[in-house]
């Protein structure tokens, strides 16, 4: 049966090549051919993988390379929700211990026939065993044990029978996008599986002496030919082939040369368009912000040095001056109650009296939002930040705050999100049992702010029953500790992925990246 004859199934919405070489990479080692020289960046290949997003925001991994660490940290991933895999070979899975430090909390399902799986376990025997060795990443397997399509999130995934020269793997066709690599020959009813498709990768490992195991690159365009896609990219090349740029003249129309971090979108009616591929981590480039980690303060200590660094960079602005940099300052405080500037003393539910008598100080300052607590066990972080730097507005401003704290929490497998209406950052948000993890509250005058949120990690929740926290009546507050369920979580790792993640997201603000609620 035609393929076209298929229900429809969704495409991804971004489709990135990691890697676009063959097992041994490219330039190889001991090597000083004129394609292991060249300096075209181009022809810079690691080991073959993919990164398909789906239009719900899914990450699935295709393949895991032997250099997926460096691929990760070039395309700032940080979490995974998938991996699909084509076989078992090292350099498509050498890079599963990498996924170490993006998911020792949660779990990561993994895709692949069963003997791929069995030497999973077996290569990576410490994950599998009856004693789990300790900070190994909690990966689930799933065998793949038919060639039919599965539903994965919001994709359906159908796999594809190929030939490694005697050897059966997978290669995939998802929505509108097929992925084949390490091909030697496929049968005509599988190929028929890719008829239809707008975007192809497919393996093409030298350009015309055959190759055991392999398709050359003049196989690579035959096939193309059969199989018609609007673009296909030459994948799985090796220092064999020409250069790029001479390699890219000799393929016909529709057919290019793919290379590390190719990224395409999907846009309905138009299919898949290359996007500008700028270095997405800019580690050569400024700092964001300088951080402070100013540890258990006083809270109107914190509120002075706040106000004089505010003030340093609106005097600045004001005289045409050269502004400080933007500064990020975490802070922990002794207990005290904080009324911004439209709060309503009625959600102070006790009085005055019984607030001294308990060591508990009440302030009100100039932020947005109503009353709240800052106490012991919550992160109260303070960006002093210009605005005009990230090109945004406080809407977008507040949108990135939140999008750090809800990053964070998917880290400890806690799924968080946002409340219209509601600024900060919630659990279960629409339903009864709506709970505030984070406050945030902000103040800005010529596009530079103070103030910032409050985390509650391990805070006691009780302090917030002398109050309508932010004014609601009807929403309750928790804390990392209590959602995740095992005693007090390590203060000082959440502070230090944290601003992990602001530095992360306000660099991509800062150089005008792709939004990574997308990416």
């Amino acid at each position: 049966m035609s393929y076209r004859l298929h229900c429809p199934s969704p495409s991804p919405q971004i489709v990135e090549l990691l890697g676009s070489g063959t097992s041994t990479g490219v330039p190889e080692v001991g090597c000083y051919c004129r394609t292991c020289l060249s300096l075209d960046p181009r022809d810079q290949r690691t080991r073959t993988s993919a990164l398909v997003v789906s239009p719900a925001g899914k990450r699935i991994l295709i393949d895991c390379s032997a250099d997926f660490r460096q691929q990760a940290l070039l395309a700032g991933i940080d979490h995974l929700d998938a991996i699909i895999l084509t076989h078992q070979h090292y350099d498509h899975i050498g890079g599963l211990d990498d996924l170490r430090t993006i998911s020792w909390r949660t779990e990561l399902p993994i895709y692949a026939e069963p003997n791929v799986l069995e030497s999973i376990k077996s290569r990576l025997h410490y994950y599998f065993g009856p004693h789990r060795y300790p900070g190994t990443p909690h990966l689930t397997l799933h065998p793949i044990s038919s060639l039919e399509p599965f539903t994965l999130y919001d994709l359906t995934i159908e796999p594809i029978r190929v030939m490694h020269g005697k050897q059966p793997i997978l290669g995939y066709r998802i929505g509108s996008f097929g992925f084949l690599t390490d091909l030697k020959s496929i049968a005509p009813e599988e190929l028929e599986k890719l008829q239809g498709v707008e975007l192809l990768f497919v393996n093409g490992l030298r350009y015309t002496k055959p190759h055991p195991t392999h398709q050359t690159i003049e196989e690579a365009i035959e096939l193309t030919a059969r199989v018609q896609s609007q673009r296909s990219y030459i994948i799985h090349l090796s220092h064999h082939a020409p250069p790029t740029a001479e390699l890219q003249e000799r393929l016909p129309e529709g057919v290019y040369v793919g290379y590390d971090g190719l990224t395409l979108r999907y846009t309905e009616g138009a299919g898949y368009t290359p996007q500008p591929t700028p270095d997405k981590l800019v580690r050569s480039g400024a700092e964001p912000f300088t951080y402070r980690d100013c540890g258990r303060i006083d809270y109107q200590a914190a509120l002075k040095m706040q106000l004089q660094l505010w003030q340093e960079r609106i005097d600045a602005k004001v005289a045409h001056q050269t502004v400080p940099e933007d500064v990020l300052l975490f802070c922990e405080h002794e207990p005290v109650l904080t009324i911004g500037k439209h709060g309503k003393q009625t959600n102070l539910l006790v009085s005055e009296a019984l607030l001294n008598s308990k060591g508990i100080q009440l302030v009100q300052i100039e932020r947005g939002g109503d009353i709240t607590y800052h106490g012991p066990g919550q992160i109260t972080g303070y960006p002093i930040f210009d605005l005009e730097h990230y090109g945004v507005g406080i809407k977008e401003y507040i949108h990135t705050m939140e999008q750090c704290i809800i990053d964070l929490l998917y880290l400890y497998g806690i799924r968080a999100e946002r409340l219209e209406g509601a600024t900060g950052v919630w659990i279960d948000a629409h339903t009864p049992q709506a709970r505030k993890i984070c406050a945030i509250g902000v103040h800005s005058s010529r596009y530079v702010t103070m103030h910032g949120f409050a985390l509650n990690v391990n805070t006691d929740l009780s302090y917030f029953q002398l109050i309508n926290p932010c004014g609601f009546t009807d929403k309750g507050v928790t804390s990392m500790e209590q959602e995740i369920g095992r005693g007090e979580v390590y203060f000082p790792l959440v502070k230090h992925q944290l601003e992990g993640l602001f530095r992360k997201h306000f660099t991509h603000l800062m150089y005008h990246l792709p939004n990574d609620d997308i990416l």
